[in-house]
């Protein structure tokens, strides 16, 4: 079987989509906490769906990505 080798400048990349990923939905609950007046513990009560969302998010992008890549890659 062929070894697959993911290089540093891809986990950097990777890592940096994800944390922005996360940041996005750091922001969409704090935004809900205002929106909806609620508590502020709500920020670390509801950490969980934050991680949900962040997974979401990062599928969300990386399909984006990918169909990107392939139409880059159709169109040359």
């Amino acid at each position: 079987m062929k070894e697959i080798i993911i290089t540093p400048k891809r986990q950097k990349t990777e890592i940096m989509w994800l944390a922005r990923c996360f940041i996005a939905a750091v922001l969409m609950n704090v935004f809900a906490i205002i929106g909806y007046q609620t508590a502020w513990k709500e920020l670390y009560t509801q950490i969980l769906w934050v991680f949900i969302i962040t997974c979401v998010l990062y599928a969300i992008s990386m399909g984006v990505r990918v169909a990107f890549f392939w139409i880059k890659r159709l169109l040359k």
